[in-house]
């Protein structure tokens, strides 16, 4: 009881657990079916949405032969292979073994010339190589405000001059949608979280600016472990104070990645981005 306990103390604002979750077998695998699930956005937006977004990102990023796009987080690839099908060359980054293992394996499939990279984007480290970077389904958000400027910092010098940056957050309105809550579930024959049977005690809880986390505590037979998912939402106002610190200049802002025009009522804001020449 003791360990149960302790490990359900509230965080402070970013803390991380000693567990990630993604390079654990059983939820790995079932991340990448989430991924591959097109009739749901657990782990990846719906394969049309994608194909929209595909389209958006053509004509905004104003295409040119060869074009060198680095797709940070790129999961099992869905981003890439749609991209380097219509010409462009790709680099893409996740930290979980199996989905790059999927990416790389559906490439060689699809006779498509893919650079995956199994790897933490936030060591990204090179110097004026691509032509446009992408950050989706609002991974900057999860990360503390060190850890963005970091890697705002990295993805700017990763550029070329002139080079562009889109990524999505969400929206002070999700964040006001956001709800307080705690609950506990049994799983007797196992499910996300373990294959095993176990209890998943669930704690939502909102801070201060706009910060969330989504704190899952998973009990088996064998262990306790703690998983906590953070948010950072933005206003239109707070995400280009902080983008344009890092050296972009905002290119345009819209409801999502796929280039809706933005509305009050948005779940997310997308933002074009360009390195300053």
């Amino acid at each position: 009881m003791k360990r149960l306990l302790n490990q359900l103390h509230v965080p402070l604002q970013f803390e991380r657990t000693d567990h990630t979750f993604w390079q654990e077998p059983h939820i790995a695998d079932q991340l990448l079916e989430a991924h591959l699930n097109s009739d749901a956005e657990g782990a990846s937006r719906s394969f049309e949405f994608i194909d929209k977004s595909i389209d958006f990102i053509q004509l905004a990023a104003l295409q040119k032969p060869y074009q060198k796009v680095l797709d940070l987080g790129c999961g099992p690839g869905l981003y890439c292979e749609r991209l380097a099908k219509k010409g462009y060359t790709v680099t893409g980054i996740d930290f979980s073994e199996n989905s790059i293992r999927y990416a790389k394996e559906q490439a060689i499939k699809q006779g498509l010339d893919i650079e995956y990279r199994c790897g933490n984007y936030m060591d990204l480290n090179e110097s004026n190589r691509y032509d446009l970077a992408l950050l989706i389904y609002c991974d900057y958000g999860a990360l503390a405000p060190a850890d963005r400027s970091k890697l705002l910092f990295n993805i700017w010098n990763s550029l070329k001059n002139g080079g562009m940056l889109l990524l999505d957050v969400f929206s002070q309105y999700k964040f006001d949608q956001f709800k307080e809550e705690q609950y506990w579930s049994l799983h007797e024959n196992g499910g996300f979280w373990s294959r095993d049977s176990y209890a998943a005690i669930v704690r939502n809880l909102k801070y201060p600016n706009r910060v969330t986390l989504e704190q899952t505590t998973v009990v088996t037979e064998e262990k306790i472990a703690t998983y906590n998912i953070w948010h950072q939402f933005f206003t239109a106002e707070s995400l280009i104070e902080e983008v344009s610190a890092a050296g972009f200049i905002v290119k345009g802002i819209y409801n999502d990645v796929s280039g809706e025009a933005g509305t009050e009522e948005s779940q997310t804001i997308a933002i074009w981005l360009e390195k300053q020449k």
